[in-house]
C-alpha cells in the first residue's frame, strides 16, 4: 500500500521567512525547494547532485540543514535526520518532519540490520529468521521489476519490520485505527518499505508477497515521479507482488474472488475516487481487500490487451504527466477513452466467473491482540479464528480429549464438527490434519488439509501439515513446496523449518544449495529452543 508523499515546500517558505533579505538568500532557498521537490518526485540522483552543491555553498544555512534532514529521513538514517532537523530551527513544519523521523527511530530501536546488494533491512532480535528470506525475495523482485518496468534501485531501499499496528502508524502517519480498521500491513512511503511483522497477524500473511508488493509501488514511484494515483499504483502492485516467485498474471486468491463476486452481485463496488488517498482510509478491512481486487483486474485487463509493454506504455506516458485514466484508456486501444476501458473491465471481471461459495467466509488481515503481540509468540491456529459457529462444540470436546490423550476420541468429534462446518472451516482441516499425522495416517492428512489449502491459501498450517505428511509418504521433493507456501505466511512455527530441513537432507546434493539445508537446520534449532 502507497501513501502519497507530503510535499515539503511550505517548510522551505517558513525557513525562508526567518533569513535576512538579499538575493543570495533568495536564490539558495530556491535551490532547496528545487532539491526537495526532486526528492519528492523520487528522483534521488538529480536532488543527491544538487544538495551536495548546496552544501557547498550555503553550509550550515536553515535551509541546507533542513534539506539534507530530509534526504537522510527517506535514507532510512533516522537518528542523522533528527541531528540535522534540530539545528535547523524551530519552525512548525521542521518540528513535523522531526517527530517523523523520532518516531521512526522509535520505531526501529534495538532492532539488526542485514544488507544485500540493493536492500537494507532492519528487523526486531525476536524475527532474525525473515531476513534472509526477505532479502531473497526483494532481490528476486528487483530483477524481475528491471525486465517488466525498467526500474533499477538507484540507492539501497531501506526496509523496516515493525512489531506492530502502533509502530507503523508512528512511522506513516495514519492512525493506529486506519492500520487496524483496513487490516493495513505494510506501506511504501518517503523512500523506503515498512511492513508489519507477521508475528502480529492473527494467521501470519502474505509477508513475501507484501514486500514485494511494497517494492513495486517504489518501482512505479520511482518511474513515474510519484505521479502515478493510488489506484493504479495498488492494481499494478497487487497484479505484480508474486513476480519474485511466479511469472505475470491474473492470481486473486479465493477470498479476494469471493469479495469480488459478491461485489458484482450486489452492484457494490469500490469506486476508483473512494480509493483515494489511500485504501487505508476505506471502511473497513473487506472494502480494502475489494478495492485490490478490483484494480488487479483492470491491470490484468491492460496486460491481457498489451502485455508488459502497455503496463510500461502506461507509466511512461504518466511520467511525461498524462492524465493516468487517459494514458490507461490509450495503452488498452479501440477508441482510447475511459468510458470505454471501464466498460471492457467490468466484462472483464464478470467473464473470469467468480462465484459467491456457500458458506465460504473471505479472509482479510487481521491484527492480534494488543496482549499476544507484546508477547512476540508466534501465531497459532486456535487463536487465529475469532468467529464462532455451532459445530465449535465438536471443537472444544476435541481439544479437551486431545489434552487427555484421547487421540481416536478427538478425531471422532472433529470429524463430526467438519461435517457440520463444512470446507470452509479450515480449523477442522488442521487438527484433523494433525492427528492423522500423529496417527501415521499420511494420505488422510492429505485428503484433511486438500479443501483449506485450495480455499485457504492464505493460511499457513494446512500447506505446513500437507508438507509434513509428504515428508512422512518419503515424497521429499514434493513436501518443499507446501513448506515453503507455510513459511511464506508464517515463519515463526519451528515445525516448518525442521520440516523444510528434513526434506533437504533427503533430496539429491544437486537439487538444494547448501546454504538452504544450513539455514534451516539453524532457524530449526533458535526457533526450537
Amino acid at each position: 500500500m502507497t501513501i502519497r508523499t507530503l510535499s515539503l515546500a511550505l517548510a522551505l517558505l517558513t525557513l525562508a521567512a526567518s533569513i535576512p533579505g538579499g538575493a543570495e538568500e533568495v536564490v539558495a532557498v530556491g535551490d532547496a525547494e528545487t532539491v526537495v521537490r526532486l526528492y519528492d518526485q523520487w528522483r534521488f540522483q538529480d536532488a543527491d547532485r544538487m544538495l551536495a552543491e548546496l552544501e557547498r555553498t550555503y553550509p550550515g544555512e536553515a535551509h541546507t540543514l533542513y534539506a539534507r534532514g530530509y534526504e537522510r529521513f527517506l535514507s532510512g538514517d533516522y537518528l542523522a535526520a533528527v541531528a540535522k532537523l534540530k539545528a535547523a530551527g524551530t519552525s512548525m513544519p521542521v518540528k513535523e518532519l522531526l517527530l517523523l523521523a523520532e518516531g521512526a527511530q522509535t520505531s526501529i530501536e534495538g532492532h539488526q540490520e542485514r544488507r544485500s546488494p540493493h536492500f537494507v533491512i532492519r528487523f526486531p532480535p525476536e524475527d532474525t529468521v525473515i531476513a534472509d528470506y526477505a532479502l531473497e525475495a526483494l532481490e528476486a523482485s528487483a530483477s524481475a521489476l528491471q525486465t517488466d518496468l525498467g526500474f533499477v534501485p538507484s540507492r539501497p531501499i531501506p526496509v523496516d519490520i515493525l512489531r506492530s499496528p502502533a509502530d507503523l502508524a508512528l512511522v506513516t502517519a495514519l492512525t493506529v485505527d486506519d492500520v487496524e480498521r483496513t487490516g493495513t500491513i505494510a506501506v511504501s512511503k518517503w523512500g523506503r518499505i515498512m511492513l508489519s511483522t507477521p508475528r502480529a497477524m492473527r494467521l501470519g500473511y502474505a509477508w513475501l508477497d507484501s514486500l514485494s508488493h511494497e517494492l513495486v509501488h517504489y518501482a512505479v514511484a520511482s518511474v513515474t515521479h510519484d505521479r502515478t494515483p493510488v489506484w493504479l499504483q495498488e492494481g499494478l502492485a497487487k497484479f505484480l507482488e508474486h513476480r519474485w516467485r511466479d511469472p505475470p498474471g491474473l492470481d486473486l486468491t479465493p477470498s479476494l474472488q469471493q469479495l469480488l463476486a459478491k461485489g458484482l452481485a450486489t452492484h457494490k463496488l469500490i469506486s476508483f475516487d473512494a480509493m483515494h488517498p489511500s485504501m487505508a482510509k476505506l471502511a473497513r478491512a473487506e472494502d480494502a481487500s475489494l478495492a485490490f481486487a478490483e484494480v488487479t483486474t483492470a491491470i490484468a485487463l491492460l496486460y491481457t490487451a498489451g502485455g508488459m509493454p502497455a503496463l510500461r506504455n502506461v507509466l511512461s506516458m504518466i511520467a511525461l504527466g498524462a492524465d493516468a485514466r487517459m494514458a490507461v484508456a490509450r495503452a488498452y486501444g479501440g477508441t482510447g477513452t475511459w468510458a470505454e476501458f471501464e466498460k471492457a473491465w467490468r466484462v472483464f471481471m464478470t467473464a473470469q466467473h467468480y462465484k459467491v461459495i456457500p458458506g465460504f467466509e473471505a479472509l482479510s488481515p487481521k491484527y492480534r491482540k494488543d496482549s499476544a503481540i507484546a508477547a512476540r509468540r508466534a501465531p497459532v491456529e486456535d487463536e487465529a479464528t475469532q468467529d464462532r459457529t455451532s459445530a465449535d462444540r465438536f471443537l472444544r470436546l476435541g481439544n479437551m480429549l486431545l489434552q487427555r490423550g484421547r487421540v481416536r476420541a478427538a478425531s471422532a468429534e472433529y470429524e463430526k464438527g467438519a461435517k457440520e462446518a463444512g470446507p470452509a472451516y479450515w480449523l477442522f482441516s488442521v487438527k484433523l490434519g494433525r492427528i492423522y499425522l500423529t496417527m501415521g495416517l499420511a494420505d488422510r492428512a492429505l485428503q484433511a488439509v486438500a479443501s483449506a489449502q485450495a480455499l485457504y491459501p492464505e493460511v499457513p498450517w494446512p500447506h505446513l501439515i500437507a508438507g509434513q505428511a509428504l515428508l512422512a509418504k518419503g515424497d521429499a521433493a514434493e513436501a518443499v513446496a507446501p513448506l515453503l507456501a507455510s513459511l511464506a505466511a508464517n515463519p515463526f512455527d519451528p515445525s516448518v523449518h525442521c520440516s523444510l530441513a528434513e526434506a533437504y537432507k533427503k533430496l539429491p546434493a544437486d537439487a538444494v544449495t547448501a546454504s538452504k539445508r544450513q539455514r534451516a537446520e539453524r532457524d530449526c534449532r533458535a526457533l526450537g529452543r
